[in-house]
Formats: structure tokens, sequence, C-alpha cells
């Protein structure tokens, strides 16, 4: 869960910029929207609890009642989200950079090696409500994140349920709850979620990027030689004509369209290697 909570902060953290970089989504996203999430709904499957499992349902969600009442997402989510929106509004991250080197017709880095005092000056005057405009932003993007969280919460809540009845087992849950009833069980339990919002773990986070960015030249590496005996993708003139004409089957898309549009990749391909990009 905290993974995706910070994963949800990360995402929406750029709303309030994009809404000044891009225009208006087409009237067409609808199906990719839905799409999307329709993916998203498949991606952890769970299986049906056995029959002992169900037995003990009834005891797991009585230990979540203590771990995550009502209102515990929307909470973690105020904690989390607030202070780092609060960072990212007063930050160069939110001055819409794409915009400025368009205008300035300047390279985006260009632009960004300006700083972020000139660029807020350059902002006061071509757009001196920029500010407010990703106030308001990030407002909306709050207050319809907390809508969500209220409306997901019972779902997660009973998800967590099931976990804790199969992962424990009836003793097990019955000690928990005996604890949680205690004044301290009862304390670690309303801040056990909530905790990984607090700043001194959040402030951990701040080593996360600079770490991943350190690994990724030696992470690309090792996939490169795992990879080495791997046969290179196929190309459409290496199908034979039955593997083609399933592909075109399968794809809904002419053969002769499928050769004709692998030509022009292949060609635009060859044409960036010879650019050298």
């Amino acid at each position: 869960m905290k993974n995706g909570i910070l994963a949800t902060i990360l995402l929406f953290a750029a709303v309030p910029v994009q809404a000044q970089d891009e225009g208006p989504p087409p009237a067409d996203t609808s199906q990719d929207i839905e799409a999307l999430a329709s993916a998203f709904g498949e991606m952890f499957p769970a299986e049906p609890l056995t029959p002992e499992q169900e037995a003990r349902l009834p005891m797991a969600q009585a230990v979540v009642a203590h771990i995550f009442p009502p209102g515990t997402y929307a909470r973690m989510m105020d904690e989390m989200m607030g202070p780092t929106m609060d960072s990212i509004l007063g930050s160069m991250a939110q001055i819409p950079v794409a915009q400025l080197a368009a205008i300035a017709g300047m390279e985006q880095s260009q632009v960004a090696a300006m700083g972020e005092a000139k660029l807020g000056e350059v902002m006061a005057i071509v757009d001196p409500a920029y500010e407010r405009r990703n106030a308001v932003a990030s407002d909306v993007m709050m207050e319809m994140m907390g809508d969500v969280m209220k409306r997901i919460e019972p779902s997660y809540r009973e998800g967590l349920a099931r976990a804790y009845a199969v992962r424990f087992e009836p003793s097990d849950l019955a000690e928990l709850d005996r604890f949680f009833q205690t004044p301290v069980g009862g304390r670690y339990a309303a801040e056990s979620m909530l905790i990984y919002a607090d700043p001194q773990v959040m402030s951990a986070m701040n080593e996360v990027m600079p770490a991943v960015l350190e690994m990724m030249p030696a992470m690309m590496e090792q996939m490169q030689q795992r990879m080495a005996d791997l046969p290179e993708p196929r190309k459409m003139s290496d199908l034979s004509d039955a593997e083609l004409q399933r592909l075109s089957e399968l794809l809904g898309v002419p053969a002769a369209d499928l050769r004709a549009n692998a030509a022009e990749v292949e060609a635009a391909e060859s044409e960036d290697a010879g650019d050298g990009v």
C-alpha cells in the first residue's frame, strides 16, 4: 500500500504543470482511459479464499478494523501529499519550461538552467497568475483524490482483511486482536499505517532517486549482457507467408499494410542511425 500511495503522489504531483503545458485532452481519449483502467484492474489477480480462510475472515476483519479504521487512507494521502504538493508548488517543477522554451526559441535545458529566480521573474511577465493557477490545479487534484480515496477505501480494507485471513492462523488473529485492545496495542494499531507518512520516513525517500540513477548504467549493462544470446526481434521479411497471414488476422490489419508499415519503420530507424541518433 505504501508503495502504491507513493506512486500516486509522484504521478499526480506533475498534474498542475501538465495542465499548463498541454491543451484540453482529445475527446476520444475515453476509450484509452477505460482500457488503461481495465489493464490496471487485471494486474493483481487474487486466488479465491479457501474454506478455512473464509472461516477466519471475520477475525481478520476485526484485526483490520484496528489498524485501518475508516478515513485512514484519506489521512495518509493528506499527510503525504500535502507537504509534497506545498514543496512542489514552490519549486521550479511547476514552471512550464516547455512553453517558455517554445516562446524563446531555446532548448528546454537552456531554459531550466536559468534558475528559479530568473524564471520566476519571467513567469511574472508572461503569466502573472501562474502561481494561482498551480494552486487551483493542486486544490482540485487534492479534492478529487480525496474523493477517490473515500471510494476505494472499503475495497482496500476488505482486501487487507482477506490478506490477513490468508497469512495468519486463527490463534494469531486472536492474539493480535487482544494486543490491539490494550492501550499500547491500540496506539500502535492506530499509527501502524500512518507512520509511513511521517516526515522522518518520507525524508528517507530522498535517497531513493539518486540511488536509482546511480544504478541505471550498471543495470543497463547487465541487461545487455544477459540478452546478448537472445535472437533479435524478427522483421516482417523474416516471417513465412503463414506467419504473416496469422499476424494479419490477429491484428486485424491487411498483410500488405503490415509489410508497408514495417518498411517505413525500418527506413526511419536506418535514417536515425545514419544521423547518429
